[in-house]
């Protein structure tokens, strides 16, 4: 008798031990978002404008604190605006300008994302805070002439079902430029600003999204945290 209790908790624990190292989980998300862009440059811009943003999300995970995350953004900048220095022209500034937009973050979550059977306190849901590197490409610009920016921001993800995940997400950009608008004379129109960096533009996007979870790779529970 004492041999078969013995053989059967074996089994429960090699069981246990099991379940705890072969509970699937998803490594990669791809997904879509949209929602609105601002930007600050050398232009009047006008007071809670937002212009169209739409593009694609990809994440991948390296624990349920952080991962990297990749984003690219479509948006434009149009319409009339008055310029800084009014007594310096005798017309505004007309702008129309296509912006493409793609960073590069590093995601770190507030909580333990994703609602793991054997990780005490993990979460469906959680704020996150990132921060990288961005690429920007604008239609009037050569596309041999990318420029850079510093994209940082806040978000909240919650897990919606088994693979699916909706994205709250703001981000600001610092440009690494001062030519947003794609016109000469509106960057450095008085010839003082020389090479100062803290005149450069600055863009942001609100997006909400859906994000889709892809490869599955065996959990080690024990060391997923």
């Amino acid at each position: 008798m004492l041999r078969v209790i013995r053989y059967c908790i074996i089994l429960l624990f090699l069981t246990v031990v099991g379940n705890l190292f072969s509970q699937q989980i998803y490594t990669t998300e791809l997904g879509i978002h949209g929602g609105g862009s601002y930007f600050i440059g050398d232009v009047k811009t006008k007071q809670f404008e937002l212009k169209k943003d739409y593009g694609l999300t990809f994440r991948y995970l390296f624990n349920q604190r952080l991962s990297l995350q990749t984003d690219y953004n479509h948006t434009s900048i149009g319409g009339n605006y008055a310029q800084r220095f009014d007594s310096l022209f005798t017309a505004g500034a007309n702008l129309n300008q296509q912006i493409n937009m793609l960073d590069f973050s590093f995601v770190f979550n507030f909580l333990d994302y994703g609602q793991l059977d054997h990780v005490l306190k993990s979460s469906n849901y959680s704020a996150y805070l990132f921060a990288g590197l961005g690429i920007v490409q604008q239609d009037k610009i050569n596309f041999n002439n990318l420029n850079f920016s510093v994209p940082f921001g806040i978000g909240l993800k919650v897990k919606l079902a088994k693979r699916l995940h909706l994205n709250l997400q703001w981000t600001h950009r610092l440009m690494l430029y001062d030519r947003l608008e794609g016109q000469d004379y509106l960057d450095n129109p008085l010839g003082l600003n020389g090479t100062n960096n803290y005149n450069n533009d600055q863009a942001g996007t609100a997006t909400i999204g859906l994000s889709y979870g892809l490869f599955q790779r065996n959990c080690k529970c024990l060391n997923y945290k």
